[in-house]
């Protein structure tokens, strides 16, 4: 048998504990493990559903201990309301295990793949043959591209926290300031997929949450990214937010362009020149 990166025969211990649970009926694993794309490497985790007619077991982690020696666990609810359990095994194996009612499988088997598993997914467990219905996944996700008033009030956000920026800055509020600023980069990073679905069409994929932005992010965007994080002190924290508006408002304005969208130039003309210098009081 080939062992994987990173992996110390998780697979084999959650086959044959499932095969012990008369309640789990499936188990699947989605990511890059799943995907078998090249992409795994030994810091990947395993993406794990077990599908189960008893979701409310799964509550707690003491089932966990069952499949190895556990570092440390945290639980969670899960995208379909479901139980999660994100594990640290002994030797790093990292598995973040979704607990999902059985009749979410069958569903998808007749109305078709969503995007997580569209983009891969394995059967490791199937004795109703139930995920052996499902389709054949693409590979491929479709992203969307907001419409007007989406794109205007993510750009009114984007003005409103940056706002806020040089008062905290000004008063040594050094903590507050970075937890606005890191507010501007999620909406920023919003701005990045769009702009590289106007450039490249709705069949790009952006992935989600940043990843593999390099690969997939407009040509020249990602080597302006450093300059938009900055150090604790003030200056350089203002410095940095000068770079993030610099990229955000460039972006934010070639989307708008393209698809007609309104773009608030009133709201940047007032707020950036207050990034030109911490203010005094």
């Amino acid at each position: 048998m080939i062992v994987e990166a990173g992996d110390d025969g998780i697979v084999e211990r959650v086959q044959e504990w499932a095969r012990r649970q008369e309640d789990v009926r499936a188990v699947l694993r989605t990511g890059s493990r799943a995907r078998r794309d090249g992409t795994v490497d030994a810091f990947s985790d395993h993406d794990i559903e077990v599908y189960t007619t008893d979701p409310d077991r799964y509550e707690d982690g003491d089932w966990v201990e069952e499949l190895g020696s556990v570092v440390v666990q945290v639980g969670l609810e899960g995208p379909w309301d479901n139980p999660a359990r994100l594990v640290f095994f002994a030797g790093g194996v990292k598995v973040d295990f979704q607990v999902v009612p059985v009749d979410l499988l069958a569903k998808m088997a007749a109305d078709g793949l969503d995007d997580l598993h569209e983009r891969g997914y394995e059967v490791l467990w199937d004795p109703d043959g139930t995920a052996a219905r499902l389709p054949a996944a693409s590979g491929e996700v479709a992203a969307e591209l907001p419409d007007a008033e989406e794109f205007e009030e993510l750009c009114a956000e984007f003005w409103f926290e940056v706002a806020h920026l040089p008062r905290y800055l000004a008063r040594g509020e050094l903590w507050v300031a970075k937890s606005r600023d890191w507010t501007t980069k999620e909406l920023l990073q919003s701005v990045i997929e769009w702009h590289a679905l106007t450039r490249e069409g709705s069949g790009h994929d952006v992935w989600y949450g940043g990843t593999r932005m390099r690969s997939w992010a407009a040509p020249g965007v990602w080597e302006r990214l450093p300059d938009t994080f900055g150090g604790f002190a003030a200056d350089d924290a203002l410095r940095a937010a000068r770079a993030t508006a610099d990229l955000f408002a460039r972006l934010a304005k070639e989307v708008a362009e393209a698809h007609g969208f309104a773009y608030p130039h009133k709201a940047e003309e007032a707020i950036r020149p207050t990034l030109d210098a911490l203010p005094r009081g």
